[in-house]
């Protein structure tokens, strides 16, 4: 069973997904207006809903102990802190294409995160390949639901 903080704040997630989901939901469609329907406003706030939803339970229902103690804790909220404002503020809309900052953003989380808790046996080029795979990939899973489904423009 999931320790009492992964189970707390899995739960808070869920609640807050299914709020988020619900009032998604209830959004206006604008199907009067005869809006295109994957560029309707409750889409995107019900798709991260339902996330928040999945992950919070699946948070909820973690096995094992807590990675680290608090101090861990503050350290991984920091190094969160740090790259999300460089993202923000410092690479997003800089010159480069939406789908290499963000593909830049991820491989420099998800290598990091990594690297706090470095799998037993894995060798760091390794990490640093499957991190860089994964962040490209999704940058470009990214970059295409919101520029060709969503008809968002991206910086």
């Amino acid at each position: 069973m999931a320790s009492s903080a992964s189970f707390r704040f899995g739960v808070g997630w869920a609640v807050f997904g299914a709020a988020v989901l619900i009032a998604s939901w209830r959004m206006d469609r604008l199907e009067s207006l005869h809006v295109n329907p994957w560029s309707a406003p409750g889409l995107m706030p019900g798709m991260l809903g339902a996330l928040m939803l999945l992950f919070g339970i699946a948070l909820a229902l973690r096995r094992g102990d807590e990675v680290d103690g608090p101090e861990g804790s503050a350290r991984r909220t920091a190094l969160a802190l740090v790259l999300c404002v460089g993202f923000a503020g410092g690479l997003l809309g800089r010159g480069l294409p939406f789908w290499l900052t963000a593909a830049l953003f991820l491989f420099l989380s998800i290598f990091a995160f990594r690297v706090l808790d470095p799998e037993p046996g894995a060798p760091r080029w390794r990490v640093a390949l499957s991190s860089a795979v994964i962040a490209i990939c999704s940058a470009l899973v990214i970059s295409f639901v919101f520029e060709d489904l969503f008809l968002v423009r991206l910086p």
